[in-house]
């Protein structure tokens, strides 16, 4: 797997990273580049969101598969650091940093009190004109979102 998104990010992101390992794929890896990746010492889950033709946004598979073969969302004490997200929509290029407490915060990382979520969508801040619930979920995002190019 080529991890394009992540390489755009290293090149993009030069003052921000000492040094890396990885990123290494993870089972899930398909259309979503998922892998994890040591930057600064720190281990971080990786994920390339895929931009919906038909909604604003873009959209991320986020899971793995327990003992059963089933899917189910990370939990908090397997989020890692958190999660870096890549999203590209044309020449726009960004990254959301979202740290474990983060994860847990917006409900995507399971908890005693929340089931967590297997996929979700994202609001870069180029997006606009969104309806109530996308504005919401935008502005609990937005402490974790860098425009990059």
């Amino acid at each position: 797997m080529s991890f394009t998104a992540f390489t755009r990010y290293l090149r993009l992101a030069t003052e921000q990273i000492s040094s890396y390992e990885g990123p290494w794929p993870e089972e899930q890896r398909g259309e979503y580049e998922s892998g994890l990746v040591n930057i600064n010492g720190e281990r971080w889950r990786i994920r390339t969101a895929r931009v919906t033709p038909t909604k604003p946004g873009a959209f991320v598979a986020v899971w793995k598969r327990d003992e059963s073969g089933e899917t189910r969302p990370f939990a908090r004490e397997e989020a890692e650091t958190g999660l870096l997200l890549f999203v590209e929509d044309g020449d726009r290029f960004g990254v959301f940093r979202f740290g474990a407490a983060h994860l847990e915060e917006l409900g995507i990382s399971s908890s005693a009190t929340k089931p967590g979520k297997r996929g979700f969508r994202v609001y870069p801040s180029w997006c606009t004109e969104l309806n109530p619930q996308a504005s919401r979920t935008q502005a609990a995002q937005s402490r974790a979102f860098a425009a990059l190019a």
